[in-house]
């Protein structure tokens, strides 16, 4: 049975989310363990694994703090460590099919966490301004008793351990999808370098806007066409603008502007694009699609052309 140790009082989203990994880790070895929330330095001391307290950051002795003088390092974009990043960088192999899986999840998900820690502006610009937003550890805090609650030990603890399980599944989910996210890329790849006309991509099976973003990497894609097929339908097929970059959202090509935003399936929409069975076209012309195939790659000629 292994030992964990954290620190007591209250508790931030990286010692949270630290705890779920070890948690998940432990249960796929088959270990058990126990967790004891405390500062008394012989508890610390006696720990198999303290995260997050002990000021000691040394992977040989499973210490994982990161409030000593020097800290415990950065990543290579200069987001520093804390005590998720920590166990993730040395536990989060274990749960994930590869490097670039496990990669992901730390540039995705667990970097989010130790920036916040560490007083690190991770949004930055992307906060609109006067604006109020959450992000992953503002949840998890949420379960933190508030002000006007009792804060007994006890009460922490169970509160602590009803976070972990929180942002456990929040671990588990993101590994799962980031390992399809890189499977879909492969395939989606292979699409890319059989097809003929790489301006336009076909793809009888939707991998959803992730991996359309992805395809930018390429120079030649200006639109994706596939079937939506969510729901089980068979008479939707879209049209998808690829855009500048995965970071840039603005499209390299848009459909023309007189077919944005016209009701769906209208006479209007069916006379300025010369369809018959257009769907629709998103006000902001990235997005447009007809029943069938044939539909929607006469769409994406004329939008190309246009």
């Amino acid at each position: 049975m292994k030992k964990l140790v954290t620190h007591s009082q209250g508790f931030h989203a990286d010692d949270v989310v630290a705890y779920a990994i070890l948690k998940e880790v432990l249960t796929k070895r088959g270990d058990t363990w126990t967790l004891e929330r405390s500062r008394d330095r012989a508890v610390i001391d006696a720990a198999d694994i303290a995260f997050d307290i002990g000021e000691e950051y040394d992977p040989s002795r499973n210490r994982y703090d990161h409030h000593q003088r020097g800290r415990a390092g950065a990543r290579e974009n200069g987001v520093l460590y804390a005590s998720a990043g920590l166990i993730w960088k040395h536990f989060g192999r274990e749960l994930c099919p590869d490097t670039k899986t496990w990669a992901a999840v730390d540039r995705n998900v667990i970097q989010e966490f130790d920036a916040g820690d560490n007083g690190q502006a991770y949004l930055g610009g992307l906060v609109f301004p006067n604006s109020g937003y959450t992000d992953l550890a503002i949840h998890i805090a949420y379960f933190e008793p508030t002000m006007f609650e009792k804060k007994t030990p006890e009460i922490l603890a169970d509160a602590f351990e009803e976070a972990s399980e929180f942002a456990r599944g929040i671990i588990v989910r993101a590994i799962h999808n980031e390992a399809a996210l890189e499977r879909a890329f492969a395939e989606a790849t292979e699409v890319y370098k059989n097809s003929k006309d790489k301006k336009i991509l076909i793809f009888k099976k939707n991998y959803e806007r992730p991996i359309w973003r992805q395809m930018a990497a390429y120079p030649e894609p200006i639109f994706i066409i596939y079937l939506n097929e969510k729901g089980g339908r068979t008479d939707d097929w879209r049209v998808e603008a690829v855009p500048v970059s995965f970071r840039n959202f603005a499209s390299r090509k848009y459909a023309p502007e007189s077919w944005r935003g016209l009701p769906e399936e209208s006479e209007e929409l069916r006379a300025v694009t010369g369809v018959p069975d257009v769907r629709f076209c998103h006000p902001s012309g990235f997005l447009f699609g007809a029943k069938s195939f044939e539909g929607a790659l006469k769409l994406a000629k004329m939008a190309l052309a246009d």
